[in-house]
């Protein structure tokens, strides 16, 4: 029975439609360019983000973000066919003050 079983699943797999390697599909490559800022005075939540990829297929980006200590990581990268992917991460000092969340006992909420 298990070899019948085995069978079927290996006729399955072997009939679904198979697509060459190296299609034309595999080579087309769409720009793009998007991005967002996020600055949330109220809650003190900051960040952003920006990418491109261009025709190439090299994609390039930055993002950011406040931290609880009130300094800005910054990680700028690249990514493409020959290099990978590269990122560097750097700090800002900011003077941003977090607000951080307060607990609160769940018997004053109800």
């Amino acid at each position: 029975m298990k070899v019948a079983i085995l069978m079927c699943l290996l006729g399955v797999a072997l009939c679904a439609p198979q697509r060459p390697l190296d299609s034309d599909e595999d080579k087309s490559v769409e720009p793009y360019n998007f991005g967002f800022v996020v600055e949330d005075d109220e809650n003190t939540v900051y960040s952003n983000r920006q990418e491109t990829q261009n025709v190439e297929g090299v994609v390039q980006g930055e993002y950011s973000w406040v931290a609880a200590n009130g300094i800005r990581y910054i990680t700028s990268y690249t990514a493409d066919a020959e290099n990978g992917f590269n990122a560097v991460t750097r700090e800002e000092q900011t003077g941003i003050e977090v607000k951080l969340p307060e607990p609160y006992d769940s018997d004053e909420r109800a």
